[in-house]
């Protein structure tokens, strides 16, 4: 059984680096017997892209926040593309081309899409040669262009090439950006033996996990990580999403978690995609001249800035609001401009005798709150806060230049949610605020 295991996974990492070496152009498409379906995208023997898997929404919201903190999947728009346009791909050349992420954050965008979707395949084959089914190649008719791969039954799958096609009608990505095919397969192929040596070949990391037996399961771990266990685990995130969002690695969170599983106090469950991207009408028909387009482009923002003026003030107030209770001035400015940047509301407080009033007349989603005060310092304010009853759950996160141990331990003792340390990092602050705030700001950015 390993034998046919090992040998369908290695025929197709075999057939991908045939693809390589010949310097293909095209997607490659790839379907096993369980009628899962993906797709490779290569120029010149280079991967450019993949596509696929049950969940590729969460996917791309998953890379983007893990490795573009500074853009928000979720305020995007996208103007309407071609239905064969991979619309993730589309997006990352938008994105690239206006600067919005710089090269380095593309190219690892790209290697953990392909890495997901590489190793959701070898677990795929690797299950279905477990259990011994066999698909036959189709005798459906293919188009001119099109490149049927001759299937042995040891491999259990079929693999079709369509010569010169892209992932984006926009054009695609410097050469450079690009993987290459032979080291990215061999470090997916690693992760995934790893993933099987534990025992995990039949967990899916798009599953979710959910708790069953609450209390058996407080009896049975430390009060740290049974809180932890607690916030991170809703029945909504799936393995994936949890890793990245806790920024570990996803094989040692499975492993942690895989003996309360085997123990069935916590279940994992299927889970749907996210909501894909808005995708919007160009606001020019295709043959309209430059001058015309460009008239047409200019009334259309008129009518939408008219348009969003009159919603401004019913818009606002269903934006989540952000607190920052600090005595510099500068550091509210600061603050200020990153986290409506970000599609938040702002609030700032210098003057924390005022904070608890003001925080009970505006209600706020999330608190920064200064350690270092005069008259009322954080870790007072912190204990004031947490007496009233409607903010007995709204996340509070430190602000501090000291990060000791000490501090730590009395800033949970109070209720403090979290720490971040000053100097103020842009990027730090909204990865704080998605990672405790999980409504998405109402406000949408066209790309």
């Amino acid at each position: 059984m390993k034998t046919r295991v090992e040998s369908t996974c290695n025929s197709l990492s075999a057939k991908l680096l045939r693809y390589g070496q010949e310097k293909f152009t095209g997607r490659l498409d790839l379907k096993v017997s369980t009628a899962q379906q993906w797709s490779f995208y290569l120029s010149y023997g280079r991967l450019v892209w993949a596509s696929g898997s049950v969940h590729p929404t969460r996917r791309w919201c998953r890379q983007i926040l893990y490795h573009c903190p500074e853009v928000n999947p979720n305020r995007i728009a996208l103007k309407k593309i071609e239905p064969e346009s991979c619309w993730d791909y589309h997006l990352m050349v938008l994105l690239a081309r206006k600067r919005m992420i710089n090269p380095q954050q593309t190219v690892v965008v790209i290697k953990g899409t392909v890495a997901e979707i590489l190793f959701d395949i070898f677990q795929s084959l690797t299950l279905v040669s477990r259990e011994k089914t066999l698909i036959q190649p189709s005798n459906d008719s293919v188009s001119s262009n099109t490149i049927e791969t001759t299937v042995k039954k040891p491999d259990n799958f079929l693999l079709n090439a369509q010569l010169g096609v892209r992932p984006s009608i926009q054009g695609i990505l410097p050469q450079t950006w690009m993987l290459e095919v032979e080291p990215t397969i061999k470090q997916v192929q690693q992760v995934w033996q790893q993933w099987s040596e534990m025992g995990l070949e039949d967990v899916s990391p798009d599953l979710a996990p959910v708790l069953l037996q609450k209390s058996a399961l407080q009896e049975q771990t430390s009060v740290a990580t049974y809180k932890n266990l607690v916030t991170l685990i809703n029945g909504k995130r799936t393995l994936r999403d949890i890793a990245a969002l806790i920024k570990r690695d996803l094989l040692l969170l499975t492993r942690s978690l895989n003996p309360y599983i085997q123990k069935q106090l916590i279940e994992l469950v299927e889970v749907p995609d996210l909501i894909a991207p808005n995708f919007e009408d160009l606001p020019a028909k295709a043959g309209i001249s430059t001058q015309k387009a460009q008239t047409q482009k200019a009334q259309t923002q008129k009518a939408q800035t008219q348009k969003s003026q009159t919603q401004k003030s019913q818009k606002k107030s269903d934006q989540p609001l952000i607190v920052c209770i600090d005595d510099h001035p500068q550091t509210c400015k600061i603050m200020k401009d990153v986290i409506q940047s970000a599609g938040y509301r702002f609030l700032g407080i210098q003057d924390s005798i005022k904070a608890l009033p003001l925080l009970l007349k505006h209600k706020p989603d999330l608190i920064f709150l200064d350690l270092v005060m005069p008259i009322v310092n954080g870790y007072e304010m912190c204990a004031q806060i947490r007496r009233v009853s409607m903010f007995a759950n709204t996340p509070v996160i430190i602000l501090t230049a000291k990060d000791g141990i000490v501090d730590r331990v009395r800033a949970r003792i109070v209720g403090a949610t979290d720490f971040l340390t000053k100097p103020i990092d842009n990027q730090k602050v909204v990865a704080k605020v998605r990672k405790y705030h999980t409504t998405s700001p109402s406000k949408t950015d066209p790309v």
